[in-house]
């Protein structure tokens, strides 16, 4: 499967930024966590509802973003190593075509004068 250079280039200038936002929202969560306070929107929620129906559910959206963001934040990070993984082993099979060009180069070179020597030995 060949890899476009423009998507490559495309997932690595974002990856910084997916991991500074994954991070934000778990640091923001955590934080969130912390407090003991009731969150600023419960209010706009319908009065019928009793409020240890939305604390209850509040936390389950809270725990349920945390391990999204966490999910994005590890696929970032995998992403990275594969597109580091991916760069070195480009590194390589780029060295690696250099040298077999320089061998077949070495070859014609070795070849072509010792095809001339030989037609000139025939003809005699």
């Amino acid at each position: 499967m060949a890899l476009d250079p423009a998507t490559v280039s495309t997932v690595l200038s974002l990856l910084p930024t997916i991991l500074e936002q994954a991070n934000k929202t778990i640091e923001r969560f955590k934080k969130n966590k912390r407090k003991d306070g009731e969150p600023a929107d419960a209010d706009s929620a319908a009065p019928a509802t009793p409020p240890e129906e939305l604390a209850r559910r509040v936390a389950e959206l809270e725990a349920a973003a945390m391990q999204q963001a966490e999910a994005v934040k590890m696929l970032a990070e995998q992403h990275a190593i594969t597109i580091e993984a991916l760069r070195k082993e480009a590194a390589r099979l780029d060295r690696r075509l250099r040298l077999m060009t320089a061998v077949a180069m070495a070859g014609v070179g070795i070849a072509v004068p010792a095809l001339v020597i030989a037609v000139n030995l025939l003809l005699r």
